[in-house]
């Protein structure tokens, strides 16, 4: 099924809102970083060169939880060309993956000595300020067998009167039959799609309409096979295209997250995102398709997906939205 974003909802003091989490989120503060609250975004947001060699490092080993047993993740070092970013900023340690892993699986409604396997236990870039990092993990719940990707930090902070989550839980993988039973459905890859999309994913717009350049995020995550060494995304916006954000596979998934701020977008203004998959010998495979309703996928878009926004404005006309389509 296409991805759509739910409708606006307005909340008191929204733009106040938002500036202040933006603006701890930029202020330097030893190991605590927040992310703008769901509601708060639905409010902003409408929608769900040369050769250098970087080294992304090896995979990050998998983490035991309370009572389950693990393998070493193979390592698979990437390298990247000028232009290129990687999503991925080194590892999280044990105590803090597992400190994320309970957080997400309470979060879900769950005891938090239901924590299976660990893996997946990757620093990634921020979506508000690349200088910052957040935690990532994936982590399975042994009383359904649903595996979960989350990303942040156990923690809440309060601002204006409303708590601020920070993390962030996508159902990614696991059991199908439980999965349809929470309305969720999960393909496997096959000949044409070797990386899948997941229900999990968001994005942030922040259109104001004034001289500053103006944030798009989008990040998502896939389930892939062995062909698919990288996925990469990027924004091209006004036809100038930004870096490509690219990620690597970790036990199956990939979490892929790209961001712009390069230029302020008037009304009308075009905006495409780009979506690659890279295979061996740095070969285009087919890009992610679509999701169907009940299950199953879109055919593969070719071997770039490209999805097509023009600037609007909100209900009220204080800001600017996208709404992206593929084609």
């Amino acid at each position: 099924m296409t991805p759509r974003l739910p409708a606006e909802r307005t909340l008191p003091h929204k733009q106040e809102i938002l500036e202040r989490v933006l603006a701890d989120d930029v202020t330097q503060r030893p190991r605590r970083r927040w992310l703008v609250p769901a509601a708060a975004a639905a409010s902003v947001v409408v929608v769900a060169g040369g050769l250098v060699a970087l080294d992304l490092g090896a995979d990050s080993p998998p983490v035991s939880g309370p009572t389950t047993a693990t393998t070493p993740t193979p390592k698979t070092p990437v390298r990247l060309t000028a232009g290129e970013v990687a999503v991925a900023a080194g590892p999280v340690s044990t105590a803090d993956a597992q400190a994320l892993a309970r957080a997400c699986v309470t979060q879900e409604g769950r005891p938090a000595g239901k924590v299976g396997r660990i893996t997946h236990r990757v620093q990634v870039l921020s979506w508000a300020d690349r200088r910052k990092t957040q935690n990532s993990v994936v982590v399975q719940d042994t009383s359904d067998g649903l595996i979960y990707g989350c990303v942040g930090f156990p923690d809440t902070k309060v601002r204006n009167g409303i708590a601020v989550q920070g993390v962030e839980v996508s159902l990614i993988g696991g059991d199908a039959a439980e999965a349809r039973k929470r309305k969720s459905v999960i393909n496997p890859t096959d000949a044409t799609h070797p990386a899948v999309p997941t229900d999990g994913g968001s994005s942030r717009y922040f259109i104001r309409f004034d001289t500053q350049p103006d944030l798009l995020t989008t990040e998502a995550w896939y389930r892939v096979d062995a062909r698919v060494v990288v996925m990469r995304q990027r924004f091209v916006v006004k036809g100038a295209p930004g870096p490509w954000f690219v990620a690597k596979p970790i036990d199956g998934y990939v979490f892929l997250r790209s961001r712009d701020k390069s230029t302020a977008l008037r009304q009308g203004d075009q905006v495409r995102l780009e979506t690659q998959v890279i295979g061996r010998g740095g070969k285009l495979l087919d890009a992610p398709a679509d999701q169907k309703g009940g299950g199953g996928l879109t055919p593969s878009p070719g071997t770039t997906r490209v999805d097509t926004g023009t600037v609007g404005l909100t209900p009220d006309g204080r800001a600017g939205w996208l709404n992206f389509t593929n084609r």
